[in-house]
């Protein structure tokens, strides 16, 4: 919730960026103001009344910034505006001292006067920033009593709040709705705008951590209502957290460039009020760009958040911007990410610790992942005993990625549920997407391209990120190529040949990737490898330590991760081998089965079905090992993948045609045309399409070259659907 948060804070590194340095330079020059003429700090402190009546804001700063600089006692009338405005400036510090300095009554809670209750009220909320939950407990309690007693709405609507903010670190969500629903009464029986904005911006927060998007949405409504009312101006600061929560709006429903702007907007209202609740905005600026994937510019936000709040001691900021920083750290391999991610989990509270396990979890992933899945387990546990979806899904997700046990797809089907219960589309489509590149359904390849583009459409890089999009970049850790010449590629870099110890290991590999993932017996194997051989049992268990040693030669994985071998036969597994010739035949598949449950007409199911033919003839290099056409073994495979190619170009061309893309359409069919020139429908449907386009001159020329080829055939050629004979 965008409210100051306990926390005990120690600097960290961070750079040294213009709004943090102009706050923290200004909480130098506000501690000194005024202490020249040091004179009775009381007419200071009627002018922080007055002002703050008025809604003149930046002359209740100052004014307040002179009271905390001088050193007279003051009474409760006195202190408690100065308070008010100083704790809304964020100027915790100097808040500390003018209550240190406030004689307080002792007379019991009942007799309590407006003043007294109002000063309890404001200085349960400093202390709720300063000392921590269980610290700030006497202190609430004692607000609430004397804010009771005086029956002054303000003071009631200012400690129910805090209360609220005291239920949510202990993770008592009911008493949290409870204790706002009474705030909200007594802020608006007091008409005092600032208190009904903190209630309003702070519940729309709380129903964003709890997925409820309609829910803040109309929190968010009657902030706006709230502002657009006549009369003194509420506190900037609410103004600007309530921009703020309308970006983290955005932000969680995906819409990036929505979300960039509404957190700039908001930084620049909280900055020009001169406050430290800057850091918020800062935040969510730094989710945004990391997860755009523009991970130095989140960097450099989630720096400039924590040096904030590290400054104005806003916890509820420092926390997710330790978190976020720890993820980017992870994901560009920094060594200050184990650190950072300590550092968030030992400043959480009740509304922040789940996020914080998680962070620590990535920070832990990529050098410990029996670590990151303990982290992830004990961030399950307290996302859902703490009601915040949001942290349980994305450690859901550092599970799936960190599972070691088989329960990596279970994982990930639960963090997709979540996510798509908090309709976050851009977390639904990275759990996709990790779903995919792990193999995991009948046609990964298919959903990984969709997916992909997915997430670009969103203005998400798909190949950059944190989270389970962290390393996405260097490609799959082994993978086999079949399409041209054969290779075997390590992180994307190819086996040199003097790495292999024995052709007969490579000839192994070629003869199991043949049969695409059926089990081949080891007589057959033995068979294809020493023809008319007696005995070559050990010759086979050989080849196969070597083909194994080859794929794996750290020992990463267990022997059978990627080369199964089974009373059955011997197989590769498709889910952990990625083999371009399955992947290839994966997006024609899907792409053939997408073009014909869409043939009646251009629409967003045919731009699917363009996808998918395009990156199946992307990918279809060559023919598979087309450097050694006469190995048998390959030749079933070498014409199924072969007549795939054909059939997808021949549909791409079609999808092409309606969709009117002519130049692409032609540049298909010619494809075709490449690979088998007597092929007529295919010869026909292009000239048709030149001529449909108006292009007459190109489609008699290839009329010609199909007519000639026809006679070759001794086939009389055919004109055109609906023309005469070309000449």
């Amino acid at each position: 919730m965008p409210e100051a948060a306990p926390a005990t804070c120690t600097p960290v590194t961070c750079v040294d960026v213009p709004v943090a340095r102009s706050l923290v330079n200004r909480g130098r020059v506000d501690a000194t103001a005024g202490q020249a003429g040091a004179g009775d700090s009381a007419p200071d402190a009627a002018t922080v009344r007055d002002c703050a009546a008025a809604g003149d804001w930046e002359g209740a700063a100052e004014a307040a910034a002179r009271v905390a600089a001088h050193s007279q006692p003051l009474t409760p009338a006195e202190a408690w505006p100065t308070v008010m405005v100083l704790y809304l400036q964020g100027e915790l510090a100097a808040a500390e001292s003018v209550l240190a300095r406030t004689s307080v009554d002792g007379a019991a809670a009942e007799h309590a006067d407006a003043d007294q209750a109002l000063l309890a009220a404001w200085e349960a909320s400093v202390a709720w920033a300063r000392a921590g939950a269980d610290d700030c407990r006497a202190a609430v309690t004692r607000a609430l009593a004397l804010a009771r007693a005086a029956d002054d709405p303000r003071a009631l609507a200012a400690a129910h709040i805090v209360h609220a903010l005291l239920a949510a670190a202990q993770d008592d969500r009911r008493a949290n709705d409870r204790h706002y629903a009474l705030a909200l009464a007594a802020a608006e029986r007091s008409r005092d705008r600032t208190l009904q904005l903190r209630v309003r911006v702070n519940r729309a927060s709380q129903r964003l951590e709890e997925g409820d998007l309609n829910g803040a949405r109309l929190e968010l409504d009657a902030a706006g209502a709230v502002l657009a009312r006549p009369g003194p101006a509420p506190h900037p600061a609410m103004a600007g957290l309530a921009r703020h929560n309308q970006a983290d709006l955005d932000l969680r429903a995906g819409r990036l460039p929505a979300a960039r702007d509404g957190f700039r907007a908001a930084a620049a209202l909280l900055q020009r009020a001169g406050t430290a609740t800057v850091a918020f905005p800062l935040t969510g600026l730094g989710e945004t760009h990391e997860l755009r994937g523009d991970l130095q510019q989140a960097r450099a936000a989630y720096e400039e958040a924590v040096l904030v709040a590290d400054a104005g001691g806003i916890a509820a900021a420092l926390g997710p911007a330790l978190c976020g920083l720890a993820r980017v750290f992870a994901a560009i391999g920094d060594g200050a990410a184990g650190p950072v991610a300590a550092r968030a989990v030992a400043v959480a509270d009740g509304l922040t610790r789940a996020q914080a396990y998680a962070a620590a979890g990535w920070a832990a992933a990529g050098t410990d992942p029996a670590i990151a899945r303990a982290h992830a387990d004990t961030a399950i546990t307290l996302a859902r005993a703490g009601r915040n979806p949001a942290a349980l899904a994305e450690a859901l997700e550092l599970a799936a990625v960190t599972a070691r046990d088989g329960a990596t797809e279970s994982l990930l089907a639960d963090a997709a549920r979540v996510y798509a219960d908090l309709d976050d589309p851009i977390g639904a489509a990275r759990v996709a997407l990790a779903r995919a590149r792990a193999g995991l359904g009948r046609t990964p390849a298919a959903d990984q391209v969709l997916t992909e583009h997915r997430l670009h459409a969103l203005g998400v890089d798909p190949f950059a990120g944190t989270r389970s999009l962290a390393g996405a970049a260097t490609g799959e850790p082994v993978s086999v190529r079949m399409l041209g010449s054969f290779a075997v590629l390590r992180s994307g870099e190819e086996v040199p040949a003097g790495v292999w110890q024995s052709r007969k290991a490579r000839d192994l590999l070629k003869l199991i990737v043949a049969r695409r993932g059926r089990p081949s017996t080891r007589e057959a194997l033995g068979e294809g490898l020493w023809p008319g051989a007696d005995n070559v049992a050990n010759r086979l268990s050989i080849a196969l330590s070597v083909l194994r040693n080859v794929l794996d030669p750290e020992r990463m994985v267990a022997p059978g991760h990627y080369v199964i071998a089974s009373p059955a036969g011997v197989a590769y597994d498709p889910r952990t081998l990625r083999v371009d010739v399955d992947v290839f035949l994966q997006l024609a598949e899907a792409g053939v089965a997408a073009a014909k449950a869409t043939a009646s007409g251009p629409g967003a199911a045919d731009r699917e079905a363009r996808l998918l033919l395009d990156a199946a003839a992307e990918a279809y290099t060559g023919d598979v090992l087309d450097d050694e056409p006469d190995l048998a073994v390959a030749e079933a495979l070498r014409e199924q993948a072969r007549a795939a190619f054909l059939t997808v170009m021949r549909t791409l061309g079609a999808v092409c045609a309606r969709a009117g893309d002519t130049d692409d359409a032609v540049r298909a069919w010619l494809r075709v045309l490449e690979r088998d020139p007597y092929e007529e429908d295919t010869a026909l449907r292009l000239v048709e399409t030149l001529i449909a386009a108006g292009r007459h001159g190109e489609a008699a020329r290839h009329h010609r070259l199909y007519a000639q080829r026809m006679r070759e055939l001794g086939v009389a050629p055919r004109a055109p659907r609906g023309t005469g004979e070309l000449r």
